[in-house]
């Protein structure tokens, strides 16, 4: 089963598309803080998620739910295809419905080797998967940049590691991040 979650008018066919609202007709209605999902343990292969996380979840215990029930309809292997504004990017910032910046390193908490790693030497990093029993891996990370620093890639005006550099320092710099979340169950 594949799901695109929070969906709005991205309707795709061989998907689940479920959204909060029915103003689209997505195939199931139901809000993503509200768990837990009608959907049975271990029946997931792949889940969409574009411009859906940084909306959802603004209490962390909300949050961590979210993650939890992610999780728990999700098979071993199967992939969370997340798609988010950069936190840096006015594309974030001006959204009030924006309620939560999602980020590589946040998403880290939820590795549960990572998690081991870093209790042994003696990290302050929360140990997201071990304190709520779930495990996820980040398999790839895709930087959209805004169209301005694009075009200096382009014209070899800057480099990539200018870029990285920049944009720990800058806002409007990268655009969007496509992450590839897998699941990892024993």
């Amino acid at each position: 089963m594949k799901l695109n979650l929070g969906c709005g008018s991205n309707i795709l066919e061989n998907y689940i598309n479920l959204d909060k609202f029915d103003y689209y007709n997505p195939n199931v209605v139901h809000d993503l803080e509200v768990t837990p999902y009608p959907f049975e343990d271990n029946s997931v292969d792949e889940i969409l998620m574009r411009h859906v996380l940084e909306h959802v979840g603004q209490n962390p215990d909300i949050f961590n739910n979210i993650i939890k029930e992610l999780y728990r309809i999700c098979k071993n292997k199967s992939i969370i295809d997340i798609t988010v504004p950069h936190p840096r990017h006015d594309d974030f910032l001006s959204d009030p419905s924006h309620v939560r910046p999602i980020t590589i390193g946040a998403l880290k908490l939820y590795d549960k080797e990572l998690n081991k790693k870093w209790e042994n030497e003696g990290h302050s990093n929360t140990p997201l998967g071990l304190i709520h029993s779930v495990n996820f891996k980040i398999l790839k990370v895709d930087l959209k940049l805004d169209e301005k620093y694009k075009k200096h890639i382009i014209e070899k005006k800057m480099s990539q590691a200018d870029i990285i550099e920049i944009t720990q320092k800058y806002n409007n710099v990268v655009k969007e991040m496509k992450i590839l979340w897998s699941v990892v169950k024993d």
